[in-house]
């Protein structure tokens, strides 16, 4: 097989996994799992699981984030930060939420040697002799993330993009129309957004019973 078929190969699997993976559809799991990592004291995870969801960011975006993306250099939080997606290649702003603003400042304390180099990843791996010089790999980050959703009993498919998924999930459950949630995602129809939110036709039916005005 040639490598140019061997691409579009990997490219169809990739995008048949990504739409196999879940979000996380109930609120309270989601508080849970934050609930966990702050009781195990773990801010560096606690702020991957936070900033992922609240960022919507593809992992490998997610995991290359640095210092100097979210702290200026007299080492407050930003208000927001910019990026170029690793796939598309397009501009991302990312705002930076309350929730995740009270996390920066835990991480802040908790690791302060971290400010000390603006290039230092802030998902650092901690098994190396530099671990800011490092950020952790996608796959540690998928096994992660699918622990976690096992520790608060959530059966089925978790893993590194179930953070992105997550976002426009809740987005839509919140009243975010499809069609903007289709517009950010970039897909070319309404039916590849809803498969890839998991939304099913009861929901939608039941969200609208809802807003019964």
């Amino acid at each position: 097989m040639s490598n140019e078929m061997t691409d579009l190969s990997n490219e169809k699997i990739t995008k048949s996994w990504m739409q196999f993976v879940e979000p996380i559809r109930d609120l309270k799991k989601i508080a849970q799992i934050k609930n966990i990592l702050k009781w195990e004291w773990d801010i560096r995870n606690l702020l991957l699981f936070e900033l992922g969801i609240n960022s919507a960011l593809r992992i490998s975006d997610l995991l290359s984030i640095r210092v100097s993306d979210l702290f200026d250099e007299q080492g407050n939080v930003k208000e927001y930060f910019d990026l170029k997606e690793t796939k598309t290649s397009k501009p991302h702003r990312v705002t930076i939420t309350p929730k995740v603003k009270n996390t920066l400042w835990e991480y802040q304390k908790i690791y302060p040697n971290i400010l000390k180099d603006y290039n230092n990843y802030i998902f650092f791996h901690r098994r190396t002799n530099k671990p800011w010089d490092k950020p952790i790999g996608r796959k540690m980050a998928w096994l992660m993330l699918s622990q976690w959703c096992k520790d608060v009993w959530l059966i089925g498919n978790y893993w590194g993009h179930t953070l992105r998924k997550t976002r426009w999930y809740q987005a839509r459950m919140k009243g975010i129309s499809l069609e903007v949630i289709q517009h950010k995602l970039n897909h070319s129809n309404m039916s590849v957004t809803k498969r890839y939110l998991w939304i099913t036709n009861d929901e939608i039916e039941d969200a609208c019973m809802k807003l019964d005005l």
